[in-house]
């Protein structure tokens, strides 16, 4: 069965205590957005006990599963060499939205067969990404198996996973530049779709960047600029948000081509522009998430739109967007640099 959230242990944490303990039954699921740590999780369980001689026959990831059948025939097989075989059934088609062929209600009940009766020298994974409860087999299994929902991880088990991350690497940071670090990646900027894959690129790129000396916000800035995107709501944050000096900072680190430019301003417009929509539809009486539905806007841009927009008005909003459509003439006619006039436009924010 599934395991409860709580407000300290994550589902890795979780998996950890189990793992060390000795307590992960024959059949496990694994579902959740953090793939990082479904893939340690199923890595950690070869590791302790299929034996490294027989590893190529005694972990097996099956990507892609034609019955059922096949599965059970790997799970019943036994080693001659490993504690326990893993099996792991990653995207197991019965768990995915599209339904899957050959995999209907018999088949699913030999399987279901096999699970209250396992191979007790086997350790079978099933796992998915996104496990909808509206699947029937995957609500079946979060009551049936133990389940760990390897979700986004809060801001306390973040900054304690990057810390790790960066000790690992050989590299040293303070708190506060850890924590500066953790709000430039955008894991929280549902526009993103920053993961833990992602995160722990950037930081052994920041530690080869840094050359073993201690890490700064300014080589944080230096070394992340290359996801143009991502940094491109975090500079309309400040840019909103009234930190100045972040967005200049920001700017001179995000803009280096013409190209650069283009992208980010086209974001600035949009984003004031949704801001105009959302300001005007609240004074209506409107609420968010009608407001959201008539825009077709993502959720956090919106709220992020509402916030500056009720602190800025209706008149300040207007005399931007009027700046900006007069910008962009300027450089189309030539009488003006891009770079030059979104500059100005951030002293005039």
């Amino acid at each position: 069965m599934a395991y409860k959230k709580t407000k300290t242990e994550h589902a890795y944490q979780l998996f950890h205590k189990d793992l060390k303990n000795g307590d992960i039954p024959p059949v496990i699921f694994m579902y959740g957005v953090e793939g990082y740590l479904i893939d340690w999780a199923a890595g950690a369980l070869a590791d302790k006990y299929a034996d490294k001689s027989s590893m190529a026959a005694d972990f097996l990831k099956l990507d892609e599963i034609e019955n059922v059948n096949e599965l059970i025939e790997a799970c019943d097989t036994f080693s001659i060499f490993s504690t326990k075989r893993i099996i792991w059934a990653k995207d197991f088609p019965p768990l995915l939205k599209k339904k899957p062929k050959g995999y209907g209600k018999d088949e699913l009940d030999r399987l279901r067969a096999y699970m209250a009766g396992p191979n007790p020298q086997t350790i079978l994974i099933l796992s998915c990404a996104e496990a909808d409860d509206d699947i029937p087999f995957v609500k079946e299994l979060k009551k049936t198996v133990r389940s760990y929902d390897f979700c986004q991880l809060d801001r306390t088990q973040m900054i304690a996973f990057a810390q790790k991350r960066f000790k690992a690497a050989g590299a040293e940071i303070k708190d506060r530049t850890l924590s500066y670090f953790v709000d430039e990646t955008g894991y929280y900027n549902k526009e993103t779709q920053y993961r833990l894959y992602n995160l722990i690129n950037d930081i052994e790129k920041l530690a080869a960047y840094s050359g073993g000396e201690q890490i700064t916000e300014e080589d944080i800035d230096a070394t992340l600029r290359g996801d143009l995107d991502r940094f491109a709501f975090g500079f309309l944050d400040a840019l909103t948000s009234g930190k100045k000096d972040k967005a200049f900072r920001m700017f001179h680190n995000i803009i280096k081509t013409e190209d650069d430019f283009y992208r980010i301003y086209g974001l600035i417009v949009s984003q004031f522009e949704l801001m105009l929509e959302a300001k005007e539809l609240r004074d209506e009486s409107a609420d968010i998430d009608r407001i959201a539905s008539m825009l077709k806007a993502n959720p956090y841009r919106l709220k992020k739109a509402i916030v500056f927009a009720e602190r800025a008005g209706t008149g300040k909003i207007k005399e931007i967007l009027t700046y900006l459509y007069e910008v962009d003439r300027n450089i189309k006619t030539g009488n003006m640099k891009g770079d030059l006039a979104l500059e100005l436009m951030i002293g005039r924010i």
